[in-house]
């Protein structure tokens, strides 16, 4: 009897010794897992793209980035310690391996770094930004060049060719007409290359009624942008004003104007207005017009009249994501009354927020 007992004590001990130790073992096991100890990395404010399986960490910057000394910034989990340090000053002219450890096992990460693209070209009709026709589009023009100085780069629409894009990273296109909404049969001619640097993720930026590019690209099948104006214009009293939807990316395209209410801004005041509007009508999309075509079309509506912009029934402003075989970014403004030159030679107090959506739609786009 003494001999079952005994046995009996026997087994309960060991079975308490094996769940404790079971219990030790899955507490050892809870800590974050090595494949994936590195939940974020930034580099110069640009997320970068963590490759877990490969142990790469890739980015990409824009093309007149000092490598030498980049900022770098990590999160990983409590416990997690990473080296170099998040905060440090990095060299990335040549890859870097990054040291990560969960106290128990180290992995190890290589950042690669590569520099996009530099150049901001604008497209113009004339040879040189002299010759060009239009004066809001010479306005733009002559704006972009001395907003980015050695970065600019004028060509023309019969000097559009894949060698004069070598080292675009964004595109300016602003078209101005009266009388027709057509693109320039100039441009055309040539929009195989505009295609082709599109489709292989090159990004553009197109203002007034050059938001026709995105359909002649073939980017825009919905069939909505159908708010044209092509009139002479006249002289109207009113301002007139643009209004952001509030959502993350309108934010940035919206960063530092003069908002005279939540998410609203003048764009011009009381005189001559061409009204040249070039905007999508959402009126079919019945239910959250924004968010509907953005999942139709990964097209993210931001802006319309300042007016309108609660009800969602029109974009003036869209940004159109990479889809289907289109790898490039393009973000259209075709909000009417944000002219670059005033036809009555006044000074448009209001200018500085049309210059700043197009700075910041430039500026976006060139980190992607």
């Amino acid at each position: 009897m003494k001999k079952v007992i005994i046995k009996k004590i026997i087994a309960i001990v060991v079975l308490f010794i094996g769940l404790q130790s079971c219990d030790e073992r899955e507490n050892y096991m809870d800590g974050p897992e090595v494949l994936n100890i590195v939940e974020n990395v930034i580099i110069n404010n640009k997320s970068a793209e963590v490759d877990h399986l490969a142990g790469k960490i890739n980015i990409s910057l824009v093309g007149n980035t000092d490598l030498s000394s980049v900022l770098f910034e990590a999160t990983a989990p409590e416990g997690v310690t990473i080296l170099p340090s998040s905060g440090s000053n990095l060299d990335l002219n040549n890859p870097v391996e990054v040291m990560v450890s969960n106290g128990v096992s180290n992995r190890v990460y290589t950042i690669h770094a590569t520099l996009l693209p530099s150049k901001i070209a604008f497209l113009g009709d004339g040879a040189t930004i002299a010759d060009i026709a239009d004066d809001d589009v010479k306005a733009a023009a002559e704006w972009t060049q001395a907003t980015y100085g050695s970065d600019f780069v004028y060509v023309s629409y019969e000097g559009l060719t894949d060698d004069a894009l070598d080292g675009v990273n964004v595109i300016v296109y602003v078209y101005d007409n009266v009388g027709s909404s057509a693109q320039p049969a100039a441009l055309l001619a040539n929009l195989n290359v505009l295609s082709k640097f599109f489709v292989q993720g090159g990004k553009i930026v197109a203002g007034l009624l050059g938001t026709g590019l995105v359909e002649e690209l073939g980017r825009d099948t919905s069939g909505l942008r159908n708010i044209i104006g092509t009139g002479a214009g006249g002289v109207n009293p009113d301002t007139w004003g643009i209004g952001f939807s509030g959502s993350p990316v309108s934010n940035i395209i919206s960063n530092g104007l003069d908002f005279y209410d939540a998410n609203k801004a003048y764009v011009i005041n009381s005189g001559y207005k061409e009204d040249h509007n070039a905007l999508w009508n959402l009126g079919s999309i019945t239910s959250a017009p924004y968010a509907t075509f953005n999942s139709l079309y990964n097209a993210e509506p931001i802006a319309a009249w300042d007016w309108a912009v609660e009800g969602q029934g029109f974009a003036g402003i869209v940004v159109w994501n990479p889809w289907e075989r289109f790898k490039g970014y393009m973000i259209t403004i075709g909000i009417g009354g944000m002219e670059w030159s005033m036809n009555d030679a006044r000074d448009n107090p209001y200018l500085s927020n049309v210059q700043k959506v197009y700075k910041n739609s430039i500026d976006y786009l060139s980190n992607k």
